[in-house]
């Protein structure tokens, strides 16, 4: 006998609702080796009166509008986030607004009229989306509705897309005039349990331009990929990116400029908005030097760039950020005549590096977080290379 809307308990919404939100969490969890630094707090501080929220309830049908005249910025350069659900998850997500579970509320910066941002809810529209403009998705894995499988939105009898079309959601909108910080923080303290955009996502996100490009360019440079080997879930979430505007970072900006106050966040926020200000030639430089940097790192670490080396080599250490940073920021600044005598010398080059891990807490310390003693493994770093280059 088929399931109908009034045959579903309470208890089977709550566990349709449940397992959707479990579906969409699976696809968060990595596969492969995460970085070794702790994720750490934010430490940002600001006026919890410049908070300027606004709460709206609004139609599927407005909704839909807004996406087709792309009048809620969906982002070119984050389309490659809008398909981390699969079609399962999409297609239960439809089967819960047929079976009117509400659900969570959509979160916008709603700074420029024209043009809104989604922060939080874009699997959902780029759901909707799918489903019923485009209509790609094809349901499938239904709980409840199982006579609805294998069928398009157009294939949806009148009482359906009645549902679906009148379908009504919270959308909290960010107004203009709220400062940046105050921005992120909210961000931060969304989770609605599914995927969530994380900092780098939204940094971008609210960062177009000529920045998000020279990311994902730089991305796509094999010497990169051979080193770092992100599995392309780490991809999808944009953490090539980030190790890459870490660099980008503190080329741009000294690390002696770096403020532990303001966080690292914060500068790799002062820079995503420089770099997106730099001129052509600037910009051909820091692609020179970061090809330069990932070529030297090869040459003389080979498969261990980046990571913290042990004597014995027995254990092969996760891609960490801090060491990422230290080591081919200072590499890019060689000469040729010093990479040559580093790569001639590379095995001394290793051997001072696992002792400063091994003599020195204060740089183990600092590069097992990425925002901790930032100038100290800079240093630290310069050290090997000088005392190597004296031998």
């Amino acid at each position: 006998m088929k399931n109908s809307t009034n045959d579903i308990t309470y208890e089977q919404l709550t566990s349709q609702e449940t397992e959707l939100q479990d579906e969409n969490k699976e696809e968060e969890e990595e596969e492969e080796e995460e970085e070794e630094e702790e994720e750490e707090e934010s430490s940002d501080f600001f006026d919890p009166t410049q908070i300027r929220i606004t709460t709206k309830q609004i139609s599927m049908d407005l909704l839909l509008k807004r996406i087709k005249y792309e009048e809620i910025n969906l982002n070119p350069d984050f389309q490659r986030n809008a398909n981390i659900w699969t079609d399962k998850a999409k297609s239960r997500l439809i089967e819960s607004l047929l079976i009117r579970i509400p659900l969570p509320a959509f979160y916008m910066d709603a700074t420029e009229e024209e043009k809104w941002l989604i922060i939080d809810g874009l699997q959902r529209l780029s759901t909707f989306k799918s489903f019923i403009l485009d209509e790609k998705l094809v349901l499938k894995d239904l709980e409840f509705l199982k006579d609805l499988e294998k069928k398009k939105y157009s294939d949806l009898s009148r009482n359906y897309k009645r549902r679906i079309d009148e379908a009504e959601f919270i959308v909290y909108l960010i107004e203009p005039g709220t400062p940046p910080k105050v921005k992120y923080n909210i961000f931060r303290r969304i989770n609605t349990g599914g995927l969530p955009l994380n900092l780098q996502e939204f940094r971008q996100a609210i960062n177009p331009g000529q920045a998000t490009k020279i990311l994902k360019e730089l991305a796509n440079i094999p010497e990169f990929q051979k080193l770092t080997s992100f599995s392309q879930k780490r991809k999808d979430r944009m953490v090539d990116h980030e190790f890459i505007l870490g660099f980008i970072a503190f080329t741009l900006i000294s690390y002696n400029r770096y403020s532990s106050e303001e966080g690292r966040d914060d500068f790799l926020d002062k820079a995503m908005k420089k770099l997106n200000k730099i001129n052509e030639n600037r910009v051909q430089e820091i692609k020179n030097k970061f090809i330069f940097a990932m070529k030297a790192a090869n040459n003389i670490f080979g498969k261990d760039a980046f990571r913290k080396i042990t004597e014995d080599g027995k254990r092969k250490y996760p891609i960490n950020k801090a060491l990422f940073e230290s080591w081919s920021v200072t590499l890019s600044d060689l000469n040729e005549q010093e990479l040559e005598t580093l790569i001639e010398r590379k095995e001394k080059v290793k051997e001072v590096f696992i002792k400063k891990m091994q003599d020195d807490s204060n740089f183990l310390e600092s590069v097992s977080q990425a925002a901790t003693k930032v100038p100290y493994r800079f240093d630290t770093i310069k050290e090997i290379i000088k005392e190597v280059l004296s031998c």
